[in-house]
């Protein structure tokens, strides 16, 4: 099962804090860092949220039955 993770700028772009928090957030919920993530950017550039899918799937380790 995959859960979405998205964060979103509370003023016209986001920070470096709240990008930070995404990232935490992210990897909380089980992301690895392989994750493609996807983001809205203004046309200047600017990021307004971001958004990444994380497989919540409990993986089974070698010899696992």
């Amino acid at each position: 099962m995959a859960k979405e993770i998205t964060h979103s700028a509370t003023d016209k772009r986001m920070t470096l804090d709240e990008l930070s928090a995404f990232v935490a957030d992210a990897y909380s919920t089980g992301a690895t860092g392989r994750e493609p993530v996807a983001a809205t950017v203004t046309f200047g550039g600017k990021v307004r949220n971001v958004s990444v899918s994380v497989d919540t799937t409990p993986q089974k380790t070698p010899g696992e039955a």
